[in-house]
């Protein structure tokens, strides 16, 4: 039985390296952040839109009924 020894690897990484590393993370936070801004008031128009379009569609069901009610009393 042969027996294999481990070598303990060594990884030795400087601070130039980590500091690269975190200056793409931090640049990628703050993109990623004004992704989810813009996302945010694409959201907003949309459910303003919704609004609107709720709003219009009430005057008109209220508009059509006023009318029907006016003739048939007629």
């Amino acid at each position: 039985m042969i027996k294999t020894k481990k070598k303990a690897v060594r990884k030795t990484i400087s601070h130039s390296v980590i500091s690269y590393k975190l200056d793409e993370i931090k640049d990628l936070v703050h993109k990623n952040s004004k992704d989810i801004e813009e996302l945010k008031k694409q959201v907003a128009m949309g459910k303003g839109g919704i609004k609107a379009i709720f709003v219009l569609g009430s005057l008109v069901a209220l508009i059509l009924t006023l009318l029907k009610m006016f003739t048939l009393w007629r």
